[in-house]
């Protein structure tokens, strides 16, 4: 998980924005808690590389030859938080990028900035989650959620007091939103995970289903040998019928074998359904020497 973080935030910190530095921009900022005072607009995140990507664009945007269009860094507090200034006709300008009209249109590099100031991928043991936690009442929320739905991903939505989390679950609609925003060798480490975790997953399955199979067999072949012994201790072995007397020696030779196996090493090979049922004639026969008082008989497991 940590080796897909690093590449994540790496590849978004480095993919070419070229002529939509503008609508990045003002993604990252929609997704970073802001106030409003005097003239400039203050944002606060712990998200330093964040910041760092956001200075480049706002350089590319050609915006720090005003006070107006300024971008400045405030002070910088303890376990990592930033806070930093945004002249109000900068932040004005960027945030006319969500307006209403702007909430039809499918803007791909708007969506990569806001993924980047508020979006997170996690991957537990189980599951794949992609989550943004975008504040709420600058219409940034409900622009996403039109984009996402015009597209058909399967959006989940939580709405706390300050933000809503927009939460997508499938790991195939979260490497196609990646993808989109230009997270291509995200994307593919994100497949190679998921291919990783379904072969393993399989490989586990397989080796549990034998662990379990093999469980059974050793039980089964255990409770045979003490029908074997039961039946020998009252002297019925010279009367049992050759059929059921080949499958007592065979067991006896055989005692771990599972029972397809054991109908197999018969002079005359018969199936596993044979061999139950032959088995169940034996427990059968000892019962009625117990005259009905089958208490002590060992089943079938």
């Amino acid at each position: 998980m940590n080796g897909i973080k690093h590449i994540l935030w790496d590849e978004w910190g480095s993919v070419e924005a070229g002529k939509t530095s503008k609508d990045e921009a003002a993604g990252i900022l929609d997704g970073i808690p802001s106030e409003d005072k005097s003239d400039s607009t203050f944002f606060t995140t712990p998200r330093l590389f964040a910041v760092r990507r956001l200075m480049r664009l706002w350089d590319e945007c050609g915006w720090n030859g005003s006070d107006e269009y300024s971008l400045r860094i405030v002070r910088t507090q303890q376990r990592g938080r930033v806070t930093f200034a945004a002249g109000k006709a900068a932040a004005a300008k960027l945030k006319a990028v969500t307006a209403s009209k702007a909430k039809r249109t499918r803007n791909w590099s708007w969506v990569r900035g806001l993924f980047g100031g508020c979006g997170s991928l996690y991957i537990p043991k189980t599951g794949y989650y992609l989550m943004m936690r975008v504040p709420e009442g600058r219409g940034a929320a409900e622009r996403m959620q039109a984009v996402m739905r015009s597209c058909g991903f399967d959006l989940g939505i939580r709405k706390r007091t300050e933000s809503r989390e927009l939460m997508l679950r499938d790991q195939q609609q979260i490497v196609t939103l990646l993808s989109r925003i230009g997270l291509v060798t995200t994307a593919l480490e994100l497949e190679e995970t998921a291919i990783f975790r379904s072969i393993r997953n399989h490989a586990n399955k397989l080796v549990n289903c034998d662990a379990a199979n093999i469980k059974k067999s050793i039980e089964a072949a255990h409770g045979q040998l003490e029908l074997i012994k039961k039946i020998e201790e009252r002297g019925m072995t010279g009367f049992l019928p050759e059929p059921l007397l080949d499958l007592v020696n065979a067991r006896k030779k055989n005692p771990s074998v599972t029972l397809k196996e054991l109908g197999q090493t018969l002079p005359t090979p018969i199936s596993k359904s044979t061999v139950e049922y032959r088995w169940r004639k034996l427990e059968l026969m000892l019962s009625k020497h117990y005259k009905g008082d089958d208490a002590d008989v060992l089943r079938k497991g």
